[in-house]
């Protein structure tokens, strides 16, 4: 696998964070009982005892941070569009500024949950005897003030990104899923990445036509791309549009014949005709089947690109002995 489909589905439902949260909130109350056991101790005294604590506990700080986890996983799911990343290049490079670009989200994420996890604490904890003397010397002081933002964002930084993380590892075996045969399993499929054990390439597509759906050879495909959120495919039989997107087919087809050029296409090595420099670091790419086409690719890719044609010039024309993955397999694996 190249190439991560951010399918954010984990950052999509709310409810999937409830558990980490609540662990994380479990993890601090036995690291502030193990190390400063005084302070928790007449904590419980204050509350009335260890039911009042434990209530206050539930209900005064679990139940307005998870308005906060809400808050927090909107935010990283929004930016995500806002800088429209839908997918992630499996390099440590990419990986690392990835979430990097995440940071200043969760570094000002304090401003936008603390008017509401902090009321909704007050009207919580102090119902129904709300005073205006505890609001000030203990909630107020914790809106939009540094010794507020201080307490906060620490959490917010560890939370933030244990969610960041876990989404990318459920997308990661979402993406696992697609490229397996329907007989294998996620865990299947985890293991025979880890091994690095041969797997099947696609080899055939369905597409739309003006009569209907079709399957096409990909071998007869000439280019993949993708204008406007729509994906299409240059066929010796026309231009078609697919449903697959270009980090699903940079995943499933065989990279001795196909290179992906940028985000916005993937071209067929077979029919390669040329490439030429072009201007501020690009080149573009001719198609033989293309020749009106000019694809545009960055010099970085420029290495990859030369890798790509030695490998598919020495590349033997033998058909593999490896079985084709189903074309008509959905995102689950089962036909």
């Amino acid at each position: 696998m190249k190439t991560l489909e951010l399918n954010r589905s984990f950052l999509k439902k709310s409810w999937s964070g409830l558990v980490i949260l609540f662990f994380i909130v479990l993890f601090y109350e036995i690291f502030s009982w193990t190390f400063n056991p005084e302070f928790k101790t007449t904590s419980v005294e204050t509350s009335n005892g260890f039911v009042g604590y434990l209530f206050n506990w539930i209900i005064g700080f679990y139940v307005p941070e998870f308005v906060s986890l809400y808050i927090l996983l909107t935010l990283l799911d929004r930016f995500h569009d806002v800088l429209r990343l839908n997918e992630l290049a499996l390099t440590p490079k990419s990986i690392l500024g990835y979430e990097l670009k995440f940071l200043p989200v969760l570094l000002t994420a304090y401003f936008f949950f603390i008017p509401i996890t902090l009321h909704l604490r007050f009207f919580l904890r102090e119902f129904p005897n709300f005073e205006a003397e505890r609001y000030e010397n203990y909630y107020l002081v914790l809106l939009y003030t540094f010794k507020g933002y201080i307490i906060y964002t620490p959490f917010v930084l560890i939370l933030g990104y244990v969610l960041l993380n876990i989404s990318l590892f459920i997308d990661f075996l979402q993406n696992l899923k697609k490229t397996a045969s329907p007989e294998e399993t996620v865990f299947d499929a985890f293991t025979s990445y880890a091994k690095g054990t041969p797997r099947a390439f696609l080899q055939l597509i369905e597409a739309k036509t003006a009569t209907g759906d079709t399957l096409l050879n990909v071998n007869d495909c000439y280019l993949f791309e993708t204008e406007e959120g729509n994906y299409f495919v240059e066929h010796s039989k026309g231009r078609f549009t697919i449903s697959k997107s270009l980090a699903e087919l940079e995943n499933e087809l065989d990279p001795d014949r196909f290179f992906r050029g940028n985000r916005s296409f993937i071209i067929n090595l077979n029919y390669f005709d040329s490439y030429t420099y072009w201007e501020k670091g690009k080149y573009i790419l001719h198609s033989k089947k293309l020749p009106n086409k000019e694809l545009v690719m960055p010099r970085a890719r420029m290495q990859n690109l030369k890798e790509a044609l030695e490998k598919n010039l020495t590349k033997s024309d033998s058909p593999s002995p490896v079985a084709a993955i189903s074309p008509l397999a959905d995102s689950t694996g089962n036909s």
